[in-house]
């Protein structure tokens, strides 16, 4: 070999290294971020360029079965194209995703955080109104139910009709009516609270008292008696519906950490703008928000048509990371606004040209 085609096959082998080098690079930083779980980039680097020089080699040598006119193995040809469509896929398909993170990685990111701030704020206002809603319509009823009796004793205790006289069974058939009305929804509130307003053996000495001088204690003694069973019910209202706000409140506790995000980490992510940032930063977001979303937020998130996934409102920053998951949204049109052609178009170039540079590198 003359110095001339020495030079020129180092050359040939250079660029091929270059395109390769960085071909192999997307497809070791795509592994290394999702498949891999952050495992050394430059080891599954040297495992990928292996698998590039096996594609080449493979290219080359179904290139060469093509051109042996006598002699030629199918068996050799049909090996050798496998191989270089299995290397040739595993290359491409990952090297398309690693520009799909690296071009709208940050995106992706930022816009789940602000939709899961949007969710927190809209929902936890408007559910707490709900709550509040249903608290005073709760306390509403139950004051009210008892008031009504409240007033129907009065009336009762100081009738002077036959078989009404006094305090008599009109009266206790009130109050017994009463303690039915504050127990009634004991299991929906977890109420363990006894309401007791008449004891049969303890107020015993109160039935059939009839001296109008002795029923204005009667009738205050027992209406205070109605105020304090009420009081106590109503408290165990207030109880149940607060809880149900401090729910909502753990949720709202979520904004502070939003808020840390968005203004220290976020920008220092953009600044880094690598897909290795991006990956380290979605862990963090989504161990410390995501995950504790509700799941309403994740069904918003999503437009479905029946029971598939038609297209995302906000894509899924773990699904990002997710090589197969990404080209499903391709092949399916989920991919919301976010272009893809010129990253398969680019992702082909550096393929193609590796591929011819090995080709005339292994050319005789």
């Amino acid at each position: 070999m003359n110095k001339s085609k020495l030079i020129l096959k180092l050359a040939l082998l250079a660029g091929y290294l270059l395109f390769s080098g960085f071909s192999a690079y997307f497809t070791a930083s795509s592994l290394s971020l999702n498949l891999l779980q952050g495992s050394n980039l430059w080891f599954i680097f040297a495992l990928v360029m292996v698998v590039a020089i096996l594609a080449g080699w493979c290219l080359t040598n179904v290139i060469r079965e093509l051109r042996t006119k006598v002699g030629a193995s199918r068996a050799a040809f049909t090996f050798n194209l496998a191989g270089f469509l299995v290397f040739w896929a595993f290359s491409f398909t990952t090297n398309v995703h690693y520009f799909f993170v690296e071009k709208h990685g940050y995106n992706i990111l930022t816009k789940e955080l602000a939709g899961a701030k949007n969710y927190i704020i809209q929902n936890t206002e408007k559910n707490n109104r709900a709550i509040d809603e249903q608290k005073a319509l709760a306390l509403d009823a139950i004051t009210s139910q008892v008031r009504t009796n409240i007033d129907a004793l009065n009336r009762e205790i100081l009738n002077t009709m036959d078989g009404h006289t006094g305090f008599g069974d009109a009266c206790i058939s009130i109050l017994k009516s009463t303690e039915s009305v504050l127990s009634a929804d004991s299991k929906m509130y977890g109420d363990n609270n006894v309401y007791t307003i008449f004891d049969d053996k303890r107020d015993s000495g109160d039935i059939g008292t009839t001296q109008r001088s002795l029923l204005p204690a009667l009738q205050s003694k027992y209406v205070n008696r109605m105020m304090e069973q009420l009081n106590k019910k109503t408290a165990v209202i207030e109880n149940y519906y607060n809880r149900k706000k401090e729910q909502n409140a753990e949720l709202t506790e979520l904004l502070s950490t939003i808020d840390v995000l968005e203004k220290q980490h976020l920008p220092a992510v953009l600044k880094d703008g690598s897909v290795n940032a991006y990956y380290t930063y979605y862990e963090q977001q989504n161990g410390k928000v995501i995950d504790k979303m509700p799941a309403d937020f994740a069904k918003e998130c999503v437009t479905m048509e029946g029971d598939k996934i038609k297209e995302f409102n906000i894509y899924p920053s773990k699904r990002m990371f997710d090589t197969m998951s990404v080209w499903g949204d391709i092949f399916s049109n989920r991919l919301k606004g976010m272009t893809m052609l010129q990253w398969i178009i680019i992702a082909l170039i550096f393929d193609i040209v590796s591929f011819i540079l090995f080709t005339l590198f292994r050319k005789d």
